[in-house]
């Protein structure tokens, strides 16, 4: 379905996937990859490129937090999200 990406390692030197994130991490949204069903559906969520979440639970169904708001995102979704560590 979708390939798995490589990732860099979490210590903010570049984008590493959603399910690669460590518990707790804040993060910055750089790039939805899959098919455009999938971006307009995290989308519609306030998930988009740009956006800052806290990573409750990357493995699994991944969580994040948007907001006030909680989304769960399946695995395969979460391998095909870009995200970068912001540092605090």
């Amino acid at each position: 379905m979708w390939p798995r990406r490589q990732s860099s390692d979490d210590r903010g030197s570049g984008p590493l996937t959603l399910d690669t994130a460590h518990g707790g991490a804040l993060v910055r949204v750089v790039h939805i990859g899959g098919d455009r069903r999938l971006a307009h559906r995290l989308a519609a969520l306030g998930l988009v490129p740009g956006s800052t979440v806290t990573v409750t639970r990357p493995r699994g169904p991944a969580i994040v937090a948007v907001g006030a708001a909680r989304i769960a995102i399946g695995r395969q979704a979460a391998r095909v999200i870009e995200v970068e560590r912001i540092l605090e």
